[in-house]
Formats: C-alpha cells, structure tokens, sequence
C-alpha cells in the first residue's frame, strides 16, 4: 500500500509539470506559425496600399503589357519546376527530407503571392518604380531559391 501512495505522490506532480510545460497558449503557436513563414499572413492588398504613399509615376501601357506578360511567363516556369521537384521527391520516397517538402510548398505559396500581386497590381493605381524593383527582386529570390532546392535535392 505504501508503494502505491508513494508512486502516485511522485506521478501526479510529473505528469502534471509535462502537461503544463508543453502547454501553448494559442497567441504564443500563432507567433511561432508566422516566425517560421512569414509569407503566410501577408496581405495580399498591402503592396499597392504602401505604394500608393509615394508620388506615383504612369505607367506606359506597352511597358506594363511586356513586363506583365514576361512576369506572367516567369511564374508558370516556377509553377513547372516546382511540380517537377514535388515530383522528383515523391519518385525518391523515404529518402526526400521533411524539408524539402516544405521548401517546396513555401516556394508554392510565394510564387502563388506573386501571381496574386501582379493581378492585384493591374487592378488599381500604384507606384510603378516601387513595384517593378520589389517585384522583380522577390521574382529572383524566388529564382534563385529554386536553384539552390535543386542543387541540393540532386547531391
């Protein structure tokens, strides 16, 4: 009988402090989520809302059809290689990394976000100079994260 009591005074403290040490308030995972990506709670209308503060230069119609058209050619070439690495890490099987995986579905999500912003761009007035250089910049990283995927899926 004194084992028993004497298990159970020790048991019930240690569950208790794990519980409650693993315990996180939804605020606290909430921060953590958005620390980790912080592509997931842009919004998508805050990019021509912050350019609209700055005094705004028109845009040439010729210049906007061949920068879009490009952007436009751009994104479906990072759509076809991401679905080429999501296909080349389901063909490895266990071998592909956690990682990886979501490298790729990060990468999905802003070139998803960069498609959305060139929409969202044509549909109202902006800074055409702060756009095209912040555009063209997040275009390369994106670019540039693709290769180093691919490299690195490769070795």
């Amino acid at each position: 009988m004194k084992k028993i009591i004497f298990i159970l005074a020790l048991a019930i403290p240690l569950t208790a402090g794990i519980i409650f040490t693993g315990y996180r308030s939804s605020t606290q995972k909430q921060k953590a989520a958005q620390a980790k990506d912080p592509y997931a709670n842009r919004d998508l209308n805050a990019a021509p809302k912050l350019a609209n503060t700055v005094a705004e230069k028109p845009i040439n119609s010729e210049e906007w059809m061949t920068f879009k058209s490009e952007s436009e050619r751009k994104i479906r070439n990072h759509e076809i290689r991401i679905a080429e690495l999501n296909l080349e890490i389901k063909n490895q099987g266990e071998k592909s990394d956690a990682l990886y995986r979501k490298k790729i579905a990060n990468l999905e999500q802003q070139n998803k976000f960069m498609k959305a912003m060139l929409e969202n761009f044509e549909k109202g007035p902006s800074n055409w100079e702060s756009f095209n250089s912040g555009f063209n910049r997040d275009m390369d990283a994106i670019e540039n994260a693709l290769k180093d995927l691919t490299i690195d899926i490769k070795k």
